[in-house]
């Protein structure tokens, strides 16, 4: 077996990608659970959206800790999170700041390339 080596861009990557999805689910649990949270953000944004986006966030966080551990499978998740962020974010009208989970995903794909070999299969 070869020894698994992350690399700095990876490493920065992941870290990244924990801090902003942490920082999203606080950011939309706090302004849910806020009554002045919601009155500022709910006339934007349907109400039904925000706890989907708190699921959707934490789950990219559980999928993050599972790339550090050389995991595939948490990259398809990740994918599919952010497919469902698009078609939520086209549906209500977000216009093309909708692809910017999207362009993540494709980021994410963009530095694991060289180290792909190195995840467990599903």
């Amino acid at each position: 077996m070869t020894a698994r080596e992350r690399g700095p861009l990876l490493t920065v990557w992941l870290i990244l990608m924990l801090f902003s999805n942490a920082i999203t689910v606080l950011i939309y649990s706090v302004l849910y659970v806020s009554p002045v949270g919601r009155s500022l953000l709910l006339p934007f944004v349907p109400a039904w959206m925000i706890p989907i986006f708190i699921f959707m966030g934490a789950l990219n966080l559980v999928c993050v800790c599972f790339l550090f551990l050389w995991k595939k499978w948490a990259f398809f998740v990740l994918c599919a999170s952010a497919a469902i962020a698009l078609i939520i974010n086209l549906d209500v009208g977000v216009g093309a700041f909708a692809f910017v989970g999207l362009a993540g995903a494709v980021l994410t794909y963009l530095v694991l390339r060289s180290k792909w070999n190195l995840f467990d299969n599903l």
